[in-house]
């Protein structure tokens, strides 16, 4: 496996050459999103301490943030021959459009046709369709939904984001506590994750005084769940809820609860409606539509 500080070194190297100022996000993302899958014997040396393997490179998202990672990893293929594929996960400006050098690599792939459109239309350039998927041994349930005459579990699993839409799935449990139901309500309370605009802290915020304020303290649990504690939520719950109310470009909560057998309620925005049927694999709603 190709250790994260030869990216780094070679990211360093690259900015010094260029003359060029070290961006802590692309430091940042040099680290955090390339992963490496040896497939032969060590082939060549990249600096004299460094000893690099033929592999397959894999790279999310570097159409925008900062065009340094990818004008590197592209130089870094050129020199050692390792395969390079790189996915579309959003559809936001392209910041490599005086030089997309990525178009020129082994593979590009969309995640859902909804992104792959997004990037025929805002780039002028149309990825592979390969859509995300879910490890179903991981993924599983030891249980079926709505099988006891216990108090029913709701699971809203997403991160404390208003484009979540959290505050839509409240403003629903009150209103079924008004026509006599009264579920128990799990949210996910993900304290690492990618806040651009610093929204977390208020949001949760806003969410426990709505809670206080409509009396649902008794109903709603605030759970701090890893990746790997996911699967014991879902076999928890009965129902899923899913209702972005922002174009979601893929969204791996629905075919997440199907795979634990579990009825997934999802708002229509963006690639959630290439896996959530209506009627068919699942129940959707308009954004917002806290009656629907």
């Amino acid at each position: 496996r190709l250790n994260s500080s030869h990216l780094v070194i070679s990211y360093a190297v690259f900015c010094l050459k260029k003359n060029r100022p070290i961006s802590i996000i692309a430091f940042s993302f040099l680290v955090y999103t390339f992963f490496l899958m040896i497939r032969r014997p060590p082939r060549s040396t990249l600096f004299p301490y460094t000893t690099l393997f033929r592999s397959v490179v894999h790279a999310h998202d570097l159409h925008h943030f900062t065009p340094e990672p990818a004008l590197v990893l592209t130089g870094l293929r050129a020199r050692l021959g390792f395969s390079l594929h790189h996915s579309f996960h959003e559809t936001w400006p392209d910041v490599l459009a005086d030089d997309p050098v990525y178009r020129s690599w082994d593979g590009n792939y969309a995640v859902s046709q909804f992104v792959q459109r997004g990037c025929a239309q805002r780039i002028g350039f149309e990825p592979t369709l390969f859509p995300l998927a879910v490890d179903t041994n991981v993924f599983h349930s030891t249980r079926l939904a709505l099988s006891s005459t216990a108090t029913a579990v709701l699971l809203h699993p997403a991160r404390l984001l208003p484009w979540k839409g959290v505050h839509f799935t409240i403003k629903m449990l009150a209103l079924l506590r008004e026509k006599g139901i009264r579920p128990h309500l799990i949210l996910t309370d993900t304290q690492r994750i990618a806040d651009w605009d610093q929204e977390l802290d208020v949001y949760r915020d806003e969410i426990h005084r709505m809670v206080g304020s409509l009396e649902l303290t008794n109903q709603v649990e605030f759970v701090r769940a890893s990746f790997a504690e996911m699967p014991k939520l879902y076999d928890r719950a009965d129902i899923v809820l899913y209702p972005t109310v922002a174009d979601e470009p893929f969204g791996l909560v629905p075919l997440e609860a199907m795979s634990c057998r579990r009825p997934i309620v999802a708002s229509r925005c963006g690639g959630i409606a290439e896996t959530v049927v209506d009627g068919v694999t699942g129940f959707t709603v308009d954004a917002g539509d806290v009656d629907g």
